[in-house]
């Protein structure tokens, strides 16, 4: 029961570093609680853009193999569906099941080695280091022992949060920072327009988040809805058999499957290593903060991850410092636009319908902008300068300011997190700016 790698859960994360590893010729233990047969079943939004495969160089997947639909954008919706606004782009509507059976086959393929229905129980510790996972199989408790353990259980952090306190790693995530979702995937007999995924903002049927409606295909739709939690935020099943279930009656529909779950919509954990220990996807946090959408970042993150750790095994221990390159080069890839787009996420979920309607009515941002933002994560100069006309013409200058305000501090984490420091030695420095700057951004925007 020893390996080179354990990698602890089998999603699109896990699957992938496995995958990544395994082919590098390391020998890794691949564990998760579902069996062989229940790999890849997630629930989701199922939508992945192109570009993050070009990245890491997976081949995309095909409509009526693991993708049930292509799209061409991504529009969203004012509160008063009056107008809307369009991300340009090239995406997929994916067969969850199957595109996860797809890397599931790659990764055994390549050599790793399945543990099915095996749920963590605890990392093992020694001194200041993991040496693996305690899990509980059909039939026994087992330690599965590595030089590196992959923490990829999701958004439960089934390693992470069982780990020393004052381990960097371990670092809890505020509630606020994660969304509380519900989903349904149906089949209906209205045609659908299968060229854009939908996303509809309003604060009354998602506060704090939004509702989609995503086709799959001409007759297949997933649609949802997801919220921040909060004492006074409605249930989201609640909320989606009350807005969305009636429209996919309407639409001649028949729910196939519902289900809900917790997504990280924020920057990364600050801290995403250890003596022995990688955090990737959800995990980790890299689900887009916007749009919450983490498939493309998870990939993304393995990569990063699996280079990091096949370099550090070929030069010695897996230490702390050997491992500490995996964060440059995601925050170079990914992760410092999500922190910009963190920023802008906290703003948005500041305003009201009203503000919305006037954002997107007015032009205020275009679809070319919306694509900017969606690939750079920071506010382009051009909306400013349109929001300073309109904003002008109808005497707010309160709701200008908070548009400049929302620029600047986004632009500013991109810059921090560009700036992620070298070694451990610069951590607690760049970690105190860090915690004060999202601080004052939570403050600036959710006390207004």
């Amino acid at each position: 029961m020893n390996y080179d790698v354990v990698v602890a859960g089998a999603g699109t994360a896990g699957l992938f570093a496995a995958y990544r590893l395994a082919k590098a010729g390391l020998k890794v233990a691949l564990v998760d609680m579902k069996p062989e047969d229940k790999v890849g079943e997630k629930v989701c939004g199922d939508a992945i853009g192109d570009h993050h495969f070009k990245s890491v160089g997976l081949e995309p997947p095909r409509v009526g193999v693991d993708a049930t639909g292509l799209f061409e954008g991504v529009r969203v919706y004012s509160p008063s569906k009056k107008a809307y606004v369009t991300a340009r782009g090239v995406g997929y509507a994916l067969d969850r099941k199957a595109f996860g059976q797809r890397l599931f086959r790659m990764a055994l393929n390549a050599g790793a080695e399945f543990y099915g229905e095996h749920f963590v129980i605890k990392p093992i510790v020694e001194e200041s280091w993991i040496r693996g996972i305690v899990v509980k199989g059909p039939n026994s408790v087992k330690e599965i022992r590595g030089k590196v353990t992959v923490e990829a259980t999701g958004a439960a952090g089934a390693v992470r949060n069982k780990l020393p306190g004052e381990w960097w790693i371990s670092e809890k995530v505020p509630k606020e920072d994660y969304n509380a979702a519900y989903r349904v995937v149906a089949e209906v007999e209205e045609e659908q327009d299968p060229r854009y995924a939908i996303i509809y903002l309003d604060v009354n049927i998602a506060p704090g988040g939004y509702w989609w409606w995503f086709p799959k295909g001409k007759h297949g739709v997933n649609a949802g809805l997801g919220v921040r939690p909060d004492p006074e935020a409605p249930n989201p099943k609640h909320n989606v058999e009350k807005y969305i279930v009636p429209k996919i009656e309407e639409a001649g529909g028949k729910i196939l499957h519902a289900g809900g779950g917790i997504v990280p919509t924020r920057r990364t954990i600050p801290c995403m290593v250890w003596n022995g220990i990688v955090a990737v996807g959800d995990a980790a946090c890299t689900a887009n903060p916007i749009h919450g959408g983490g498939i493309g970042p998870s990939l993304e993150s393995s990569y990063q991850a699996a280079r990091t750790i096949v370099e550090a095994l070929e030069r010695g221990e897996p230490t702390l410092e050997a491992l500490w390159p995996y964060h440059r080069r995601y925050h170079q890839a990914y992760g410092a636009k999500q922190a910009g787009l963190d920023a802008l996420r906290i703003y948005l979920q500041s305003l009201t319908n009203k503000e919305l309607d006037f954002v997107i009515e007015k032009g205020i941002v275009t679809d070319r902008e919306l694509s900017e933002m969606g690939y750079e994560g920071k506010l382009v100069d051009s909306i400013i300068s349109k929001a300073t006309r309109a904003l002008t013409l109808l005497t707010k200058p309160g709701l200008l300011r908070e548009i400049v305000a929302a620029k600047n501090y986004s632009d500013e984490a991109i810059r921090l997190f560009e700036n992620y420091p070298e070694t451990p030695d610069g951590y607690l420095a760049w970690r105190e700016k860090e915690k004060a700057l999202f601080a004052e951004i939570k403050k600036q925007f959710w006390g207004r």
